[in-house]
């Protein structure tokens, strides 16, 4: 009666709790919608300024700001819906309880049949205890599992940098002389930053640090991951830093060939395909070795149009470069180099690069195979090697001996 008597008191003080709880989770939506809104306005106002390459420092201290605010009432309001929910599951169990199986009724006509019982000493018996003390060859019992409610608690927001610090602290660091431990700590933001703090950092620099500052960073930035480095330029633009983007879109250039299909698969879900594009026309000009390496790379990873788009940049080249970058591809690339070449040369450069593959006979055969596949469009082209006096047939195998059949 005592414990019914408990739980009867003790619900409306729950019911109460469960009030104040929804009471502070809309007060704390109402403050996040709000510090969504600011953070937008400030985004938009600083992307109002493009003449200007560097944004005010007073915008960007209060964009990290706001920033910090709406996080930490996100996780707030996490936390609050959980213990809401939690509240109301033990309170819909106190309202509906469940009823005990009855007990089974005996038969109206039959009489109970009673068994003799032993008779009852005056000594209290024992209960037996739940949990004795492990025997010597037996294990020692685990303990018992956590509460659901603990074991769901969500973790504490990470705790946000002090960025307004940090730009002081490489300022003061650069004015008396100590170039190595600016570096240190620039190598150091752009390795544990997060995208967006990494380019609110490089504005700071860029406004208040030391001069070259914000490039060397948005440069280091470079060195992580491509998903990390394309969400800083991402950041950098969306400031309106444009030379630092600038900046560590040119860093892009010095990733090894194996590095850029990733490079150019982060650009694509970033939404960035021009500067995927650009970047494969920097790649068009690159040393004969590096340009094939990327190429064998962009295919054995499945980017064919990634392929032909830089063997297209490089159709532009020399006829010497080409003859050598056609020599060192895998088979199947050197014959789309080919027809590209085919495609976009003009006669009287085709005749010289035909020339030049007069000695390679599978090459030169793939040549005049993509020129015969279209003979109107190449028919000045095909008149021209004839007179320069080199095949316009494809040459016949040669024929096996019957000897070597034997």
């Amino acid at each position: 009666m005592r414990s019914t008597e408990e739980s009867a008191g003790q619900q409306p003080e729950d019911e109460q709790r469960a009030a104040e709880l929804r009471a502070e989770l809309d007060e704390l939506l109402r403050a996040s919608r709000y510090a969504s809104q600011r953070e937008r306005r400030l985004n938009e106002a600083i992307r109002a300024t493009p003449g200007r390459q560097h944004p005010d420092g007073d915008l960007l201290r209060q964009l990290a700001q706001a920033r910090v605010l709406r996080e930490g009432l996100s996780a707030r309001c996490i936390q609050l819906s959980d213990q809401l929910q939690e509240l109301e599951i033990e309170l819909r169990q106190r309202q509906h309880p469940q009823p005990d199986p009855p007990e089974p009724r005996p038969h109206l006509h039959s009489r109970p049949h009673r068994t003799p019982q032993p008779r009852r000493s005056s000594q209290p018996r024992q209960a037996p205890q739940p949990h004795q003390a492990p025997q010597p060859h037996q294990a020692p019992q685990p303990p018992p599992p956590p509460e659901p409610h603990r074991q769901h608690q969500p973790p504490p927001p990470p705790t946000r940098p002090d960025l307004g610090a940090l730009t002081e602290r490489i300022t003061g660091l650069h004015r008396t002389g100590a170039l190595p431990e600016v570096e240190e700590l620039l190598n150091q933001a752009a390795a544990r930053l997060a995208p967006a703090d990494a380019a609110l950092l490089v504005g700071m620099l860029s406004r208040r640090g030391p001069t070259g500052a914000s490039l060397q960073l948005a440069r280091t930035a470079a060195g992580n991951t491509p998903e990390h480095a394309v969400a800083v330029l991402a950041e950098l633009r969306e400031l309106g830093l444009t030379e630092e983007a600038a900046e560590l879109f040119h860093a892009f250039w010095a990733y090894p060939a194996s590095a850029v299909p990733a490079l150019l698969g982060a650009l694509e879900r970033a939404g960035q395909h021009a500067d995927g594009a650009t970047l494969l026309w920097e790649w068009g000009s690159a040393p004969t070795s590096e340009l094939t390496s990327l190429a064998a790379c962009l295919q054995q990873h499945g980017r064919p149009a990634d392929v032909r788009t830089l063997l297209r940049q490089a159709a532009g080249r020399p006829t010497a470069d080409l003859v050598g970058l056609a020599t060192e591809l895998p088979p199947a690339l050197a014959t789309l180099l080919l027809h590209e070449l085919a495609a976009l040369r003009p006669p009287t450069e085709l005749v010289r690069l035909a020339a030049a593959l007069d000695g390679h006979r599978e090459l030169y055969g793939q040549l005049l195979a993509a020129l015969l596949a279209d003979d109107t469009r190449h028919r000045t082209t095909l008149a021209a090697l004839r007179t320069a006096g080199l095949p316009t047939a494809p040459k016949p195998a040669t024929p096996r001996s019957r000897w070597g059949r034997r």
